[in-house]
């Protein structure tokens, strides 16, 4: 019996508390940041052409330049001499993926530096005093970047002395930051704002310390447990090299890793506490990776049961982050393990819930839009259909064809095995230097009127071939990228068929201006992409929805390393929001791009990343649901 009760603590110890902190953390990570557009930082203290540089460019040309002293060259040369010692031995930390010269079109005063690898968070200490927080941390950011000429503030991170956490320094992940030298291309930085004193930290600071560490160490994979190689001048007259390289914790003090007194000792014997916390609640990962599925190779079923605690959601957000890991470490077998027994679990829990529904007739070839066409300001077109010519043209507020017959409108259909070719509009793609194509050909019906005493050009259109001739993905994407975006798009036009109209005023319903709605390049994309037609028709009638209704899906290009949710949209877009809540418009990892810019809105779907999980064999509804939190793709 003894035996017995000793091997049941053994599994409970090793394995079910292990895994018992995982899901309390996985369930609870989310930490809120107060993001610089909400703080109001004045971006154009970073832009070369705003008031506050205009003074230093104008006296820089009248600055005397005065020949480089022997104390400037040598500086020189011992940080070349630096750079390429840490650039040929530590090249993972130490490499540049991208540096940003311009942003919103405005020239920068210093680029950003990104990079795509953080080892450790260094937490640095400051003082400061204001009855305001917003107030102190707009006083810091205008010090920084231009009285100190820093471009920017120093640090990634700021908690103030009641709890809240700001982003600091602009370009969120990844960017090169300026405070501990030589590690600043490795290491992500927290400022605590506290009194110059030997006390500790309030409760509430450590609270809010000790969850941004935690976030950014699962975030970036930060191992806790492992310890990081810091680099920082070495001044002894011992020193065979400039620098001096030493190991300590992926989570230290500024002093651990630079030359300075900061914090004091207090507030530094504080930090060891913290990182004992933050090593329980961020071992999951480790304990899984490196012991748990040692023993699951051969009975998964413990394992499998803790899966099926999680929601769907959360299973593919584990999915996602078990699948960024795998590209980003050396050993990945157990890893693999890992990801094999939750694609599992998803396939299994979306093959349960997949229902579809009965439709008599199909709603994508029964259902005709009309889409205004971009055509040239020009009051005059050529239509060819078979072997008839049409010659219109604008005349006196009516329409002129073939120089005979005057109307108000006229109607063009094309015959069922043909189409209608605009001869007169030359669209040749950029790309095509041969000059073999030209988007100019149309299906099913021209509809020509006068508006404003201008020719108006409509397309009607079945939504299934509406959908054929969309540019919203390439024929040679992955097919499970080309499923989703097309799902995507079926909903978002099916959403303005049943539940609201795009021009109320007007006409026509659509328009092929991707500024104002879908690219629409009609039947010529048709022609040249048969793997989306052909995706088209598998896929029919499916689209996107929430609480067995239709949603509106919006999905873009790329983000900066994660989507917003509709609310933080709104913060930053007030005057484009209506009061509506999008529930599945949430916030999700999206570190395709992490380097990047963010393009276009950054809610929804992000193509970049749907590029990358369907090439990792997820399937198109995952891919969707990863994105857009409690939905489902149905037929309908």
């Amino acid at each position: 019996m003894s035996k017995i009760f000793k091997w049941l603590l053994v599994i409970f110890f090793t394995i079910i508390v292990p895994l018992t902190i995982f899901w309390d953390v996985f369930a609870s990570n989310s930490v809120n940041i107060i993001t610089r557009s909400e703080w109001w930082a004045d971006e154009s203290y970073r832009y070369k052409d705003s008031s506050s540089w205009k003074d230093y460019f104008d006296n820089l040309a009248t600055w005397n330049v005065t020949e480089e002293t022997d104390a400037e060259k040598k500086a020189r040369e011992k940080t070349s001499s630096i750079n390429n010692y840490l650039s040929t031995k530590y090249k993972e930390e130490n490499t540049l993926l991208e540096t940003i010269t311009k942003e919103n079109w405005h020239e920068l005063v210093w680029p950003i530096q990104k990079s795509n690898y953080v080892k450790s968070i260094i937490v640095h200490h400051t003082d400061t005093s204001s009855n305001s927080s917003l107030d102190a941390i707009r006083s810091i950011y205008q010090y920084h970047a231009l009285t100190k000429w820093w471009w920017d503030i120093w640090y990634n991170y700021l908690i103030w002395y009641d709890w809240e956490i700001f982003e600091w320094r602009s370009w969120w992940d990844y960017v090169v930051w300026a405070h501990t030298l030589r590690n600043n291309r490795s290491s992500v930085w927290i400022a605590v704002i506290w009194k110059y004193s030997d006390d500790e930290i309030t409760d509430k600071q450590y609270e809010s310390l000790k969850k941004l560490v935690t976030y950014l160490s699962e975030k970036y994979w930060i191992d806790t447990t492992k310890q990081a190689t810091y680099h920082r001048d070495c001044n002894s007259k011992t020193c065979s090299f400039y620098i001096e390289d030493l190991k300590n914790d992926a989570i230290v003090w500024h002093r651990d890793a630079w030359l300075t007194s900061c914090p004091w000792n207090k507030l530094y014997t504080q930090l060891q506490k913290l990182k004992k916390e933050v090593w329980k609640l961020t071992s999951w990962f480790t304990y899984i990776k490196n012991k748990s599925l040692t023993v699951a190779t051969t009975k998964d079923d413990w394992l499998s049961a803790k899966l099926d605690k999680l929601s769907e959601h959360n299973l593919l957000t584990l999915l996602a982050a078990i699948d960024y890991k795998i590209d980003k470490t050396s050993n990945t077998t157990n890893l693999k393990k890992l990801r094999t027994i939750v694609y599992l679990k998803i396939q299994k829990l979306q093959k349960s819930s997949s229902t579809q529904l009965a439709t008599k007739n199909s709603f994508d070839k029964t259902n005709y839009i009309s889409i205004k066409l971009s055509y040239p300001d020009d009051n005059k077109i050529t239509i060819t259909k078979w072997k008839n010519k049409y010659d219109i043209k604008v005349s006196s507020g009516k329409l002129l064809v073939n120089n005979k017959v005057t109307l108000d409108i006229v109607n063009i259909k094309s015959l069922n095995w043909s189409y209608l070719e605009i001869s007169s509009w030359i669209r040749t793609p950029e790309w095509d230097t041969e000059k073999k194509h030209n988007d100019n050909k149309f299906k099913w019906e021209l509809i020509l009127s006068v508006k404003n005493w201008k020719l108006l050009v409509v397309n009607n259109v079945l939504l299934s071939d509406y959908l054929k001739g969309l540019w919203e993905v390439s024929d040679w994407d992955n097919e499970e990228k080309i499923k989703t975006i097309i799902i995507a798009a079926r909903t978002y036009a099916r959403w303005y068929m049943t539940k609201a109209i795009k021009f109320p005023w007007e006409s026509y319903e659509w328009s092929d201006n991707p500024d104002e709605f879908q690219r629409y390049l009609w039947y010529s994309l048709e022609l040249r992409s048969p793997k989306i037609a052909k995706i088209v028709d598998e896929t029919e009638n499916q689209v996107i929805t929430y609480n067995w209704d239709i949603v509106k899906p919006w999905y873009f290009s790329q983000s900066d390393w994660k989507t917003i949710s509709y609310k933080d949209y709104c913060k930053q877009n007030s005057a484009n929001c209506k009061i509506i809540n999008y529930p599945y418009l949430t916030s999700v990892f999206d570190p395709w791009s992490v380097w990047k810019t963010k393009l276009w809105h950054g809610v929804g779907i992000s193509w970049a990343w749907a590029t990358y999980l369907a090439s990792k064999w997820w399937t198109e509804e995952m891919i969707v649901k990863y994105y857009l939190k409690w939905v489902n793709v149905k037929a309908m």
